[in-house]
């Protein structure tokens, strides 16, 4: 098989960037593309000369063939069978049932299911729709193995804001049962909420950080996801289950006590995860601030460091959703580059423990 042209695989690179933002920063873009692409810079600047003449790279700043500010990409999306197949079962199903406009976008991972599955699919979600009330707190996995081609995995394989759109809450619904770690003394100075089991021992490893009460879920199953334990611990405090909880370490308060304290951070990922998570937390309970140990993180975005939102790392499905104004700076440094919260080390988490991030 021949190697895929440059320019097609330039014009990827860009298809899948603009899906998560409406521009890019033009200011880098040739080398990122350099060295994401691992070709040669005189090579992308004679396809960008070219994109940009047919219109396709739009930006108000150029030197010689480089984009110095945003940059607007203007690419049709690629036809897919499979999605044109979705669209076609959802059609057959409107003549019926109505408009199912809303689900036109799961159409993008239904890749390996015949005509009769995306139906049997389609009419599982209407179900679930009408049965969702009663069905409250019921197990996520339970609930789509009942309802979605028998599957267990299938409800949170599928996008959440098209599920919203179209009628089903899928937060009613725990992706587990709640099991969550705690640590730290009887009368915590402080309450850390930490995303990440790896970072949570790390903090408890750190020097002088045992008058805190650090917070974190432990995994459900061997398949756990390193990205789920987040948008867990935010599912329990949305549940308002109290959840199982495990002393890792100390003689910590009981979970209703931590949740009553007057100073509770978040720590967790800089990415539009991360973030996202956040916001459930505090949406939840308003007082939850952001944790001074996204200092080192922040630092090292405005040095220029980081990783892409890419496969490599496990974050091709980000996308950026909708923030508090006071965060929008956060929202700003990590459009495009990201960092996890384990690049913090356990000097830095000595610092930064006990204080709140000043944005």
């Amino acid at each position: 098989m021949s190697p895929m042209p440059l320019r097609d695989r330039i014009t990827n690179y860009l298809r899948k960037r603009a899906r998560m933002n409406a521009s890019l920063r033009g200011n880098g873009l040739v080398e990122r593309l350099v060295r994401d692409l691992q070709c040669d810079r005189t090579e992308v600047l004679r396809e960008f000369r070219e994109l940009r003449a047919e219109g396709i790279l739009v930006c108000d700043d150029w030197l010689r063939e480089e984009p110095l500010s945003k940059v607007t990409v203007n690419l049709p999306e690629e036809s897919n069978p499979t999605v044109k197949l979705w669209h076609a079962v959802l059609e057959q199903a409107a003549k019926i049932q109505g408009e199912f406009a809303a689900l036109e976008p799961l159409g993008e991972i239904m890749e390996g299911l015949h005509a009769s599955e995306m139906t049997g699919l389609l009419n599982g979600l209407v179900s679930l729709k009408q049965d969702q009330e009663r069905l409250h707190n019921t197990p996520r996995f339970e609930v789509s193995a009942r309802y979605l081609l028998g599957s267990s995995k299938l409800l949170d394989a599928l996008p959440t804001a098209s599920l919203r759109q179209f009628g089903i809450d899928v937060n009613r619904f725990p992706a587990f049962p709640g099991y969550v770690m705690v640590a730290g003394p009887p009368d915590p100075c402080v309450v850390v909420l930490v995303e990440n089991p790896h970072a949570f021992e790390c903090a408890l490893d750190a020097r002088g950080t045992d008058r805190a009460a650090w917070v974190c879920t432990y995994g459900y199953g061997l398949s756990l996801k390193y990205s789920q334990h987040g948008e867990q611990l935010a599912a329990i405090l949305e549940s308002r289950i109290p959840p199982r909880t495990v002393v890792r370490k100390g003689s910590p308060p009981s979970w209703d006590t931590l949740l009553r304290h007057d100073w509770i951070r978040f720590w967790g990922d800089l990415d539009f995860e991360g973030l996202a998570i956040f916001e459930r937390l505090r949406r939840y309970n308003p007082s939850i601030v952001l944790s001074g140990l996204y200092k080192p993180m922040v630092d090292c975005l405005r040095e220029g460091e980081g990783h892409p939102y890419c496969k490599a790392v496990g974050k091709t499905g980000q996308a950026p959703n909708k923030y508090g104004n006071d965060i929008a700076p956060l929202l700003a440094l990590c459009l495009e580059q990201a960092v996890d919260q384990e690049f913090v080390s356990k000097s830095q988490i000595s610092q930064w423990w006990d204080t709140e991030l000043e944005i």
